[in-house]
């Protein structure tokens, strides 16, 4: 079993960049940036003024609430995307997937209390929307369907197994008309098998679920359980028809990487959260 240790290299996957901009640190799938597809994933690391301090996106546990409201135009600045655009869901950790209309959009940008209620997934062909994912150790999927649609979703252990990436695909298939072979799904940062340690009940629970992907998601050392939560994914994503070289993922581990991410397991409290955004438009 891999562990995390002091050599580790802040390398993300190949397709990946990481770019250092003047406000802030994030990173981008060089795939969909070619395409033109706004989309971004953050870190904690604030740039302004030359000074590293904390970029916190999200709002919960932040007691100055202008924070998060800045970092989020600061992200959307870098996109070209308008703030009144950004979409943001009360995510509680479930299945359930929804569609951004005219009518929702905007809805979570400047307060959590607004966001769309009880959902982890959320796909849209509004014009003028963008999607924010919130994490801080769960598994932020960006997808991009070629055709003016886009879908995002946040996959923690429980919505894995209820099946989000399932229920998000299945959304932007029957109510936007997507193409499944078209769609074109990209993994960032999370906690990765390494550091994701889990009970015996938990394990068992992914082991019958990963049966159908043909490949091990659930990995055992000196009695101890660590789910390959990104790998479990990947598997979902695949089964419901994307094309294997159209599922990327980051490989980065929010856990091993204080200096770079927010971990809710490490730290024992989440103290900030990383967004996941993608825009429709060039």
């Amino acid at each position: 079993m891999a562990k995390c240790n002091d050599e580790m290299t802040v390398m993300p996957a190949d397709g990946f960049e990481q770019i250092d901009y003047e406000r802030f640190v994030y990173f981008r799938s060089s795939r969909l940036h070619e395409l033109g597809v706004k989309h971004l994933f953050s870190t904690r690391i604030s740039t302004r003024g030359g000074v590293r301090a904390d970029f916190n996106i999200g709002f919960r546990n932040c007691a100055a609430q202008e924070m998060p409201l800045e970092a989020r135009r600061a992200a959307c600045d870098i996109l070209a995307a308008d703030l009144s655009g950004l979409t943001v869901a009360r995510q509680v950790h479930s299945g359930r997937a929804v569609v951004v209309d005219s009518r929702d959009v905007g809805r979570g940008a400047r307060s959590a209390e607004d966001g769309i209620p009880d959902a982890d997934g959320m796909v849209t062909e509004a014009p003028g929307a963008s999607l924010l994912i919130l994490t801080a150790d769960c598994l932020p999927v960006l997808i991009y369907d070629p055709a003016g649609r886009v879908g995002a979703f946040h996959a923690g252990w429980r919505g894995a197994l209820a099946g989000i990436a399932r229920n998000t695909i299945d959304l932007m298939v029957n109510r936007l008309c997507s193409r499944r072979a078209d769609l074109i799904a990209v993994l960032g940062p999370a906690i990765q098998k390494c550091c994701f340690q889990v009970g015996r009940d938990v394990a068992r629970r992914f082991m019958a679920a990963s049966r159908r992907c043909g490949q091990e998601v659930v990995h055992s050392d000196n009695g101890r359980f660590f789910v390959d939560l990104p790998a479990f994914v990947k598997c979902e994503l695949i089964a419901q028809g994307l094309a294997q070289k159209n599922v990327m993922d980051i490989g980065l581990c929010t856990s091993c990487l204080p200096e770079l991410f927010y971990s809710f397991r490490r730290d024992g409290r989440l103290v900030g959260s990383m967004g996941a955004i993608i825009a429709l438009g060039r």
